[in-house]
């Protein structure tokens, strides 16, 4: 569902884009060859990263930020049933850890709607299921670059981007949820 770039050309300095795992960045050059074609493209990261990215991988690698129509497939996918997970935790958790190093928004919602889900609670049999420590911190790594993307988008605070997924949540199954903070 996220946009593509298909080329350089249409970004300009200051816009921001999208930048897999790595989430939200705003380019703040494009370097030019001897043909006149952007060669690189430099990104800066809120966390004060920096990435130079030849124009083949940023291509590969950049996608626009999510719209109004791509938040609303967020917030139907953070309401939704939790996907039948496989009981077997390496399969989880590689199944996780692809979906947020794809950085693809619907992707996230995806790990959010099911980490939240798996947080603390009884199983019928009375039993404790929760989230491992490395599932807990890929999920706190997606709410992160889904609050950040979001807030991008509709041009408020990550906390209140942050707020607005946990009400999405909340709306699927009637309880609160985990911060993500």
């Amino acid at each position: 569902m996220n946009v593509p770039i298909e080329s350089l050309e249409g970004i300009a300095v200051g816009d921001a884009v999208v930048y897999a795992s790595h989430g939200i960045g705003h380019v703040t050059q494009k370097e030019r060859g001897a043909d006149d074609q952007v060669e690189v493209v430099t990104l800066l990261f809120a966390e004060g990263l920096s990435i130079t990215l030849p124009t083949g991988k940023a291509l590969q690698l950049l996608r626009a930020p999510s719209g109004e129509t791509e938040i609303a497939e967020i917030q139907r996918t953070l309401r939704a049933q939790p996907s039948t997970m496989h009981d077997s935790w390496q399969v989880r958790m590689k199944t996780t850890k692809e979906k947020v190093t794809t950085g693809a928004a619907l992707k996230l919602a995806e790990v959010i709607r099911d980490g939240a889900h798996r947080q603390p609670r009884l199983t019928a049999g009375g039993g404790l299921r929760e989230l491992s420590l490395a599932e807990r911190q890929l999920y706190l790594k997606a709410r992160h670059l889904l609050a950040n993307e979001i807030a991008e988008a509709r041009g408020v605070d990550s906390t209140d981007a942050d707020d607005w997924i946990r009400v999405q949540l909340e709306q699927s199954s009637g309880r609160p949820t985990t911060s993500g903070r």
